[in-house]
This record gives C-alpha cells, sequence and structure tokens, in this order.
C-alpha cells in the first residue's frame, strides 16, 4: 500500500467523477423527470424498490403522483424519501445539474476551491440562499466521506476507483 496525502487524494477523487460524468451531459443523458427517477431508483434499490416501513418488495408507481406504493402496508414513498433529498421542492434535474456544476467546476481550473454558492446560483436560476443549501447538500454527498447517493446517479461511467488501498 503507497501512501497519499490529503490533497492527493481528494485530486484523484475529484478527476474520477469528472471522467465519470456522462460525456452528452447529465441534461443529455437524463432529458426527463422520470429518467431522472429512473436512475435514482436504481441506485438506491439496485434489486428493485423496497418499502421503508414494511421491507417489502411488492411495490406499484402511483404515475400520477411520481410515488411508489408498497402493496402490503399501502405507504407510500418517493425516491427521495430519507434520503438528503427527503422533502425537496426543487426538480431533480436542479440536483443532478448542480452535482455536475460542481464537480465540474472543481475539477476545472480552480482546483481546490468549490464553486461559490453565488456562482451556483446564477448557474441554476435560484436564489443565493438556495443555491448555498443546494450546494451543502451535494458536497456533503460527492465529498469523500459522503454517502453517493447523488454521485453515483450522475457519474454513470463508473471507472475504478483509483484511491483504493492508498491511506492519508
Amino acid at each position: 500500500m503507497s501512501n497519499i496525502n490529503q490533497r492527493e487524494l481528494e485530486r484523484i477523487h475529484w478527476l474520477n467523477m469528472a471522467l465519470s460524468l456522462p460525456e452528452e451531459g447529465v441534461a443529455g443523458y437524463f432529458p426527463d423527470e422520470r429518467s431522472r427517477i429512473e436512475r435514482l431508483s436504481e441506485v438506491r434499490w439496485p434489486q428493485g424498490p423496497t418499502c421503508g416501513r414494511c421491507r417489502r418488495t411488492s411495490i406499484t408507481w402511483i404515475e400520477t403522483r411520481s410515488l411508489f406504493q408498497c402493496r402490503s402496508c399501502r405507504h407510500q414513498f418517493s425516491v427521495t424519501s430519507d434520503t438528503s433529498l427527503h422533502r425537496t421542492r426543487l426538480p431533480l434535474g436542479m440536483w443532478f445539474q448542480a452535482v455536475e456544476s460542481l464537480i465540474r467546476y472543481r475539477e476545472g481550473i480552480f482546483g481546490d476551491f468549490h464553486m461559490p454558492a453565488q456562482a451556483l446560483a446564477e448557474t441554476l436560476g435560484v436564489q443565493y440562499v438556495a443555491a448555498r443549501r443546494i450546494r451543502k447538500v451535494v458536497l456533503a454527498d460527492i465529498d469523500i466521506g459522503g454517502k453517493g447517493f447523488l454521485r453515483s446517479a450522475v457519474c454513470v461511467r463508473a471507472p475504478d476507483d483509483p484511491t483504493r488501498g492508498y491511506r492519508i
């Protein structure tokens, strides 16, 4: 096992994510809300949706409400329930775009710095306060040690993790 410092590990992490982004961009790869819901569902439940209440897998999709419903306990839930996006009112496209923007900014010419909230607000077309919250949620998920839910959803071309086997 080789030793690398924290800065090198972070650089590899961000480069790996940038290389994993879709070539045509997130908006091109996930053109509509339905495709984003399907992707989050695949990432969250590789074996198919599972009820968060009774843990059963007999689930139906309610098209008119964009919700899943358990056939056993009738609990309704979304693909974002009990995740970092729980109860979000923003469209999934905005979250996907935020992930892509933050990765491309960090991996671009700015290297060690995260995208400022004001720049993200302008990119997404939202107020500064909303952009600051979005930035906080996304960075907590995609950074080293984050849960990686959004990272796994957006980074579709998954090369091997080059940081595996290294320690700080």
